[in-house]
């Protein structure tokens, strides 16, 4: 009996270890203008999706080409949106709530995003491609 808990309890670590063994490589394209940094948000929960970020990257535009990776996840899903701050004020510009800086959401949604049109599942190692909208 002993022996079959031990089993149990090392089965369910290394579960547990497993599940935040996953990653998701981020690629962009239609980047037109290399200037500024893009910011990267990366959700996981329905009632936070364009609030409070589960994970976030900001890098450089002139290394965006390389695209990034988001690791240490456990399985599940997410949605991600990337902005490209041109002026640096560290937020999207809008105008009458329409984006004036490029921007892009996972599974390429052209408006009105939601989590459910956005999210994606992650089992292990994910590459998506994120078409910015200018």
């Amino acid at each position: 009996m002993k022996k079959i808990f031990t089993a149990m309890l090392l089965l369910t670590a290394a579960t547990g270890f497993a599940q935040r063994n996953c990653s998701i490589k981020v690629n962009v394209k239609n980047v037109l203008i290399n200037k500024g940094d893009f910011y990267f948000a990366l959700y996981n929960k329905e009632g936070d999706f364009m609030k409070t970020p589960y994970s976030k990257i900001r890098i450089p535009a002139s290394r965006v080409k390389n695209g990034v990776i988001f690791t240490k996840l456990p399985a599940g899903d997410y949605a991600i949106t990337i902005f490209q701050d041109l002026n640096s004020n560290k937020t999207l510009d809008k105008v009458m709530s329409v984006p004036v800086e490029p921007y892009g959401l996972s599974n390429n949604v052209p408006a009105y995003p939601t989590y459910a049109s956005t999210k994606f599942t992650v089992t292990d190692q994910s590459s998506i491609t994120v078409s910015l909208r200018n």
